[in-house]
């Protein structure tokens, strides 16, 4: 069922709060266990290794002079492992550790790259980045914290206790990673080791069974689940990719295959039960209706075999599976929107059908979803909501099923289901998206595409507005503008939910510390008013766990507004609570600073003017502000002989403004109104 956010009574919003929690500790367990048990899939398999190919390198070249790329050498201080079309290079350091270490971490981090890893399930280059920085946490806990050179000797010390000790300390290290990338990368070191795929010299010879144990790996889950970014966005680059393999299948493609339909039926080829033709002459017409390319990209291939018998020469021709494989693209090309718009689960996704996609007769789309993660049915029939769906995409999805209405391709009308496969679905649990996440893992080489990053992609793009992602997703949604994106967004609870969780996770120190300053002592500035006022109408929900609804409900509000959340500390210990973008001429005080034209910036909060209309200055900040007098009147004072006018005006301004604040915060009691409750993450 749909929620209106601001249509709430006190219980029901308890009741909201509650459901939120459960809601965001659900989405984040089920996180924590595909991305530990995608790094455990890294770091240990079945297969036994027959050989090594770095200790056959090391042994043709000792001294380490045998590329890792077609940019580095082994023997190299660092790696360059890829260079992308955009120009970003993957690159890994060995530099800042001991020699002995780096050493060994050269040989460890080789078998983390695709081309050389012994387990699979690394792809990409980023990945391999990611465990190289990682490496300090093995470094730290393992060596440094021993005093441990990485010499030949001191890998003798290495027992089951040191490692039980060092993966103990990491669990009670603030960073929640530590303890879950220490044990990765012990697990993968043990692994190497047993299959001897390092050199003797950086082996350790411990009993996997003593540190990796069932016991263990649960607590990893655990910690891991209480992680606040579980699944980090997708990257710019990684965005593009799966942009322009949705725009490439969907966009381009779809019109192109639906041609190609349309010649088939038209001729009857879809009549045949081999689907397989046969010509006594080459067909020219045929291969050039049924050939079809994009962008340098082939879309359909019909495939032509010359045959003959007795002296006759003819061809076969077929078309069928090569149309499958393009259907299953432009499948996977609707799921990336889909995925990415919705910010569903992949357990929400699998069970859509073609009859989920509603048209209303104003030519709007909605998706209709049946939620049973947070259902409070006892039947476990799961809550239905109708969710905006993008005409672009509800019309890509509609040309999507008119492709599948051929063969007998529609069969069970999953959207989701493979068209390649032919065995009945007798169960929706038998739709897997996780079979589409491989697909497009191993087609575009980005590692890692799950459900749960589309969903925090797009909530980090929204909180901290990179506009090159703006673009990205204002494309995918169809709109013109971003405000309309935003607006959009706004109608679609779950997209909302997984802002004010990376609110909760980016803002929640400065945005409780901001409440509790308004709330609790004087504050100045048109935006505080602005905030004492929303508490002091409605005082409970800024304390407690309410503040988490109240996060929801403020985000929800800017959302349908298209305003983003902008929240940053200042350098003069106030704060700046903005949600534009400004342009030259039309700046505020910390922008209009700049030499160059600004187009479309966010505020600078390093350049703070208290003059500024956006900030809000709260009772911490009075030192600040009483130390800017005291500067800016000894500038006046101790210079005036040489100051120009221009200049002797702007110093009386600053006092003038600075004074004003500080008056302000002397006799504001304002915030007496409100009665005295602890805000709370």
């Amino acid at each position: 069922m749909s929620r209106k956010p601001f249509a709430m009574n006190d219980t029901e919003s308890k009741s909201f709060a509650d459901e939120l929690e459960a809601d965001f500790f659900d989405d984040m367990q089920d996180a924590a266990e595909q991305e530990l048990e995608r790094l455990l899939l890294e770091t240990g398999g079945t297969a036994q290794q027959t050989h090594s190919s770095l200790l056959k390198k090391l042994e043709l070249y000792p001294d380490g002079s045998f590329p890792v790329s077609c940019y580095s050498l082994y023997s190299d201080s660092s790696w360059i492992l890829f260079k992308d079309k955009y120009g970003s290079v993957t690159r890994v350091s060995f530099e800042g550790l001991l020699p002995d270490v780096a050493e060994f971490k050269k040989s460890f981090i080789y078998h983390l790259i695709p081309e050389y890893a012994p387990f699979g399930g690394i792809r990409a280059y980023s990945t391999t980045k990611s465990h190289s920085s990682a490496f300090r946490i093995l470094d730290r806990y393992v060596f440094q914290d021993n005093h441990l050179s990485g010499d030949a000797e001191s890998f003798s010390f290495i027992s089951s206790q040191l490692l039980i000790r060092a993966l103990d300390k990491a669990k009670e290290a603030s960073a929640f990673t530590h303890y879950t990338y220490l044990f990765h990368h012990i697990r993968f070191w043990l692994s190497l080791s047993a299959q001897q795929l390092l050199p003797v010299e950086h082996r350790i010879f411990v009993s996997a069974n003593t540190v990796d144990t069932p016991e263990r790996r649960k607590d990893v889950i655990r910690h891991f689940t209480g992680s606040l970014s579980t699944w980090i966005p997708f990257t710019e680059p990684e965005l593009k990719k799966l942009a322009e393999y949705a725009f490439l299948w969907t966009d381009k493609g779809i019109p192109l295959l639906l041609k190609a339909k349309e010649y088939i039926q038209s001729n009857g080829l879809d009549q045949f039960n081999s689907k397989t033709l046969t010509r006594y002459q080459e067909d020219l017409e045929l291969e050039k209706a049924l050939n079809l390319e994009v962008d340098g990209e082939q879309i359909l291939t019909l495939t032509k075999i010359p045959r003959k018998y007795d002296s006759t020469q003819f061809w076969n021709y077929s078309w069928l599976r090569s149309y499958k494989n393009a259907l299953d693209c432009v499948r996977n090309g609707i799921y990336i929107l889909v995925a990415l718009i919705s910010g569903l689960r992949a357990s929400e996704l699998e069970p859509l059908k073609f009859e989920h996609i509603i048209k209303g007769k104003d030519g709007r789309y909605q998706l209709q979803v049946t939620r049973f993660k947070t259902s409070r049915d006892p039947n476990h029939k799961g809550d239905t909501s109708f969710l905006p769906l993008p005409v672009f995409i509800g019309k890509k999805i509609e040309e999507y099923k008119q492709l599948r209405a051929i063969c007998g391709l529609e069969r069970e009308g999953y959207l989701f289901q493979s068209n390649r496969s032919t065995k009945q679905i007798k169960k929706q649990d038998s739709v897997r998206v996780e079979r589409i996440t491989d697909e497009l893992e191993e087609v575009l080489g980005i590692e890692r595409i799950h459900t749960h990053r589309f969903r925090k992609t797009i909530a980090e793009i929204l909180i901290n507005r990179s506009e090159r992602n703006i673009d990205i997703i204002r494309l995918l949604f169809g709109h013109a503008s971003y405000a309309m994106t935003l607006r959009y967004i706004g109608r679609n609870p779950y997209i909302v939910q997984s802002v004010a969780h990376a609110i909760e996770q980016n803002y929640i120190e400065d945005f409780t510390d901001i409440i509790t300053s308004v709330k609790t002592s004087s504050s100045s500035g048109e935006s505080a008013r602005r905030l004492v006022e929303k508490i002091a109408a409605r005082p409970d929900a800024f304390s407690g766990k309410q503040l988490k609804v109240t996060i929801f409900t403020y985000v929800s509000h800017l959302l349908s507004s298209g305003e983003p959340l902008f929240i940053h500390r200042t350098a003069v210990g106030s704060y700046c609570v903005s949600s534009e973008l400004y342009s030259s001429p039309n700046l505020p005080p910390c922008l209009a600073r700049r030499k160059e034209v600004v187009t479309k910036e966010l505020p600078d909060p390093l350049f703070c003017d208290t003059a500024c209309q956006h900030a809000v200055i709260v009772d911490k900040a009075a030192k600040a502000l009483e130390d800017n007098v005291i500067f800016y009147q000894h500038m006046l004072d101790n210079a005036s002989d040489t100051l120009s006018e221009n200049s002797k005006t702007m110093l009386q301004q600053k006092i003038l403004e600075n004074s004003r604040h500080l008056d302000t915060l002397k006799n504001n009691k304002s915030y007496q109104l409100i009665p005295t409750v602890e805000a709370q993450a």
